[in-house]
């Protein structure tokens, strides 16, 4: 079973695909990018406040687990898996 802390593969890879496609790049570019620490490169697509939201989430990890724990996260998350 997964959690925040150790998510699950799929869940990863579902979850890189979606931003991916949101900020134009591929899911390996992207996990390239936040692996090395160059994650303002890969939100320099999005609008100015989406890449505010995106970063104040990211800095705050209850942020980021309230968001993804949503029902509508999950509801995504739960069909990009099945992809």
């Amino acid at each position: 079973m997964s959690n925040f802390k150790n998510p699950d593969s799929k869940a990863v890879s579902a979850l890189l695909s979606l931003a991916a496609s949101k900020f134009g790049t591929t899911p390996e570019q992207l996990e390239a990018m936040l692996k090395s620490g160059k994650a303002d490169r890969a939100v320099s697509g999005l609008p100015k406040d989406q890449q505010d939201k995106l970063r104040a989430a990211l800095a705050d990890p209850e942020a980021a687990k309230k968001v993804l724990s949503s029902p509508q996260a999950r509801s995504l998350m739960e069909k990009l898996k099945k992809k």
